[in-house]
């Protein structure tokens, strides 16, 4: 299944949701961090200030609630009351540690005449700075939170519109040859779309308003010559002049003009698309089989070797349309004894007709389509599958059904399933 638009906006929108807050914390992170260090820096500064004018040539130590400061002037070695949280700590240094599950600011620096040691108590402004970040994060969390909600409902908002352009587009059926799509749409991209969408329907319709015109002039222009040679045949058996011989040569003149007349009729049905004129009856299939295999002996002696009618236990009996059956056997016979020097066999089961062939098998963009149940029609339709297309059309007007058996390595095997209806 291809992704969605909708699901695209929205894992945009909660993307660049997540990155606002995450880059949101990062920065308030730094911003805390770099304000702790600009405010003991300020502090420190001050505290220098006020010790360095109290240091003179003896030790001293001090202490308040948040500060704890020492002088040692050069001459003094190993001062007994520096504390432990100034050792080990190079001269000069500032910056942050941590001693006895408290945190300092210290700053150790040379004076004039010794080295003074401050250390602040920035104990209790890192629990707040750490109260305030997970606060932050929570704040952060409740946002993403309410962002993936905000997004879902801001995709469906963009999106409504072009889902609603796609139903517009999915009624529109082929019957419905006046009906447009609504052009009423806020944005300019969709409006785009709708009015070249309809535009597009307009040029189809004109299309289709030719052909249509064509198909009527070559129904008149077809039946024609078909009701010259009737009418001619009817004027020769009048007479009443003809032997035996030429009688059986008119007669079978005869059944391929009305042969001719019925297939006319029913090509002109299938390129329009429309109800059969012709009322179904009861059709007996062997009997279509039998006929529309001699015809194709009749014509070409030679493949009487290679076709092949099995005799089983079925011998379907349909309701259905009988010209439009032997087409259909007629198109299908001779596409598979054109296209292999193998045997043609025909073979009635339980589901309809199987109709099977020792050829190299149908091409991989065919195969795949009947087996899919894709439509066979396509701009380009060449002389071997013009035979299928046929098929295809009279399947879908009759309603039947085709399948290939993909199993099958070498060869073609076509299923035709038919429509069960009762029989008048």
């Amino acid at each position: 299944m291809k992704p969605s638009v909708k699901h695209y906006i929205f894992r945009q929108f909660f993307s660049i949701s997540i990155l606002t807050v995450v880059s949101l914390v990062v920065l308030v992170e730094l911003l805390s961090s770099d304000l702790e260090k600009n405010m003991m820096a300020l502090e420190i500064k001050h505290e220098k200030a006020h010790y360095q004018p109290l240091s003179h040539d003896d030790a001293m130590a001090w202490k308040t609630a948040g500060t704890t400061a020492v002088y040692v002037p050069d001459h003094i070695k190993n001062f007994a009351y520096v504390p432990s949280l100034f050792h080990d700590l190079t001269i000069p240094f500032s910056g942050e540690i941590e001693e006895a599950d408290r945190d300092y600011w210290v700053d150790i620096s040379r004076t004039p005449k010794g080295i003074l040691y401050i250390a602040r108590d920035t104990t209790l402004f890192d629990q707040r700075e750490k109260v305030f970040f997970v606060g932050v994060i929570i704040v952060g969390v409740i946002f993403i939170i309410i962002s993936f909600f905000l997004s879902q409902i801001s995709a469906r908002r963009i999106t409504k519109p072009l889902y609603k352009l796609i139903g517009d587009i999915g009624s529109i059926t082929p019957e419905d040859k006046a009906l447009r799509i609504s052009e009423n749409y806020r944005d300019h991209e969709l409006y785009s779309i709708a009015k070249t969408f309809n535009g597009y329907l307009d040029i189809m319709g004109n299309h289709v308003k030719r052909e249509q015109l064509l198909i009527s002039m070559a129904s008149h222009e077809l039946r024609t010559p078909v009701a010259v040679i009737s009418g001619a045949l009817d004027v020769l058996d009048h007479r009443g002049t003809l032997s035996l011989e030429d009688r059986k040569t008119i007669g079978r003149i005869r059944d391929a003009t009305n042969e001719m007349n019925a297939n006319i009729e029913a090509i002109l049905m299938l390129a329009r698309k429309r109800p059969a004129s012709v009322k179904k009856r009861q059709v007996i299939l062997n009997e279509i089989l039998l006929s529309t295999v001699q015809e194709r002996l009749d014509m070409r002696p030679e493949d009487q070797s290679r076709l092949n009618i099995v005799s089983d236990d079925f011998n379907h009996v349909i309701n259905s349309d009988a010209t439009l059956i032997k087409m259909l056997l007629r198109n299908i016979i001779q596409n598979a004894l054109d296209h292999t020097q193998g045997t043609v066999t025909l073979l009635q089961n339980k589901h309809g007709l199987l109709i099977t062939d020792e050829g190299a098998g149908l091409p991989r963009d065919v195969k795949s389509r009947i087996f899919h149940n894709q439509s066979l029609y396509h701009d380009k339709i060449n002389k071997s599958g013009m035979g299928l297309f046929i098929v295809a059309l009279i399947c879908e007007h009759l309603g039947w059904s085709m399948s290939i058996d993909d199993s099958v390595s070498t060869g073609t095997r076509i299923q035709f399933h038919f429509v069960k209806e009762p029989l008048e």
